[in-house]
């Protein structure tokens, strides 16, 4: 029996799976939650979307683990159950064949490969590629990629941030950096007991940045959101504006744009010409945030493009080179 050919993004936040002949076909939080049984021994309680739904909630013999952490995998076992969970959800055929396209960050090593390679290896998957995230978020963004006229592509993450340029050639010039958007929930709580006097938990943070996160200073949009009073434990409720969290998500916003500016500075004057020409293409779930496209395009004086489908890109990009075996074969980091 012939196996499936699939492409996998295994985010610090999300992990997104295309499968070649069906499109994306999953989409669900790289987390897990384990139960201790009386043996001392962990149980996998939930993965993915179940799981989520125990952060902030799990008695003393559960908890929650992140197989995957700033882009780096640090819980193998974990990450293989999750990995294993989400195959058996898409119906995923071992067969003569099967292939797995990971997704992997700017200038990703040997080191991290054999993670992968280990746990495609005990998963039952044949053969493994693996293509660089900012490439694959250019193709996801239709970008035609050549050998002369480079782009500059910054893909945003929950845990960390890919940035460069990248061409036929892959990533000429990038990095990966451990900052990703997840430090602005855990900045959010921080801000909220300070100026609020009020406690909130992981989710609700990421709510209120999804809901009133924002980049324009005036922005008029707000959320009522509830936790517990530091003062008293009591339940409390109030109401967070974007005016409130403004300052904290720019923080964020800030640090990646500095990032992207050394490195545009670096880079030699022809291809940074060909950028001022093309413009600077933003992805991944961050880049959706409001007011990016103008915030961006004053920081750099360059024309900002956001991709339509920001969390979507990697991933649809990478089922794109699935079908396209010689393009795969010279972008492939493995020769």
């Amino acid at each position: 029996m012939a196996g499936d050919r699939i492409a996998i993004d295994f985010g610090s936040s999300y992990t997104n799976i295309y499968k070649q002949g069906y499109g994306v076909v999953l989409s669900e939080p790289t987390v897990a939650c384990l139960e201790v049984d009386v043996k001392g021994k962990n149980k996998i309680k939930a993965v993915g979307l179940e799981a989520k739904r125990y952060i902030g909630k799990t008695g003393s013999n559960s908890k929650i683990i992140f197989p995957v952490f700033e882009g780096e995998i640090v819980n193998e076992t974990v990450a293989k159950e999750v990995l294993s969970t989400f195959l058996k959800k898409i119906e995923f055929k071992k067969g003569i064949g099967s292939t797995v396209l990971f997704s992997v960050p700017a200038g990703s090593d040997g080191s991290y490969f054999s993670k992968l390679k280990k746990l495609s290896y005990e998963l039952g998957i044949g053969k493994t590629e693996f293509i660089e995230s900012p490439v694959l978020s250019a193709l996801g963004q239709d970008i035609t990629l050549n050998a002369t006229n480079p782009y500059f592509v910054i893909e945003f993450g929950g845990g960390s941030t890919n940035m460069g340029m990248v061409s036929l050639d892959g990533v000429v010039a990038g990095f990966s950096v451990n900052i990703g958007s997840s430090k602005i929930d855990a900045d959010i709580i921080d801000l909220l007991i300070e100026n609020f006097g009020l406690q909130v938990g992981l989710q609700t943070a990421e709510k209120i940045k999804i809901n009133v996160g924002s980049l324009v200073e005036k922005d008029t949009m707000s959320i009522a959101v509830s936790g517990r009073c530091v003062e008293t434990g009591k339940p409390k409720s109030i109401s967070v504006s974007s005016k409130d969290i403004v300052e904290v998500i720019k923080k964020y916003y800030d640090k990646i744009a500095d990032l992207a500016q050394a490195l545009l500075a670096k880079l030699p004057v022809e291809a940074s010409a060909e950028i001022r020409e093309n413009g600077i293409f933003l992805s991944g779930g961050p880049s959706m945030i409001y007011g990016i496209e103008d915030y961006f395009a004053q920081k750099f004086s360059i024309k900002v493009v956001v991709a339509n489908d920001g969390p979507y890109s990697v991933i649809k990009g990478a089922g794109a080179l699935l079908g396209k075996p010689t393009l795969l074969k010279k972008l492939n980091l493995e020769k």
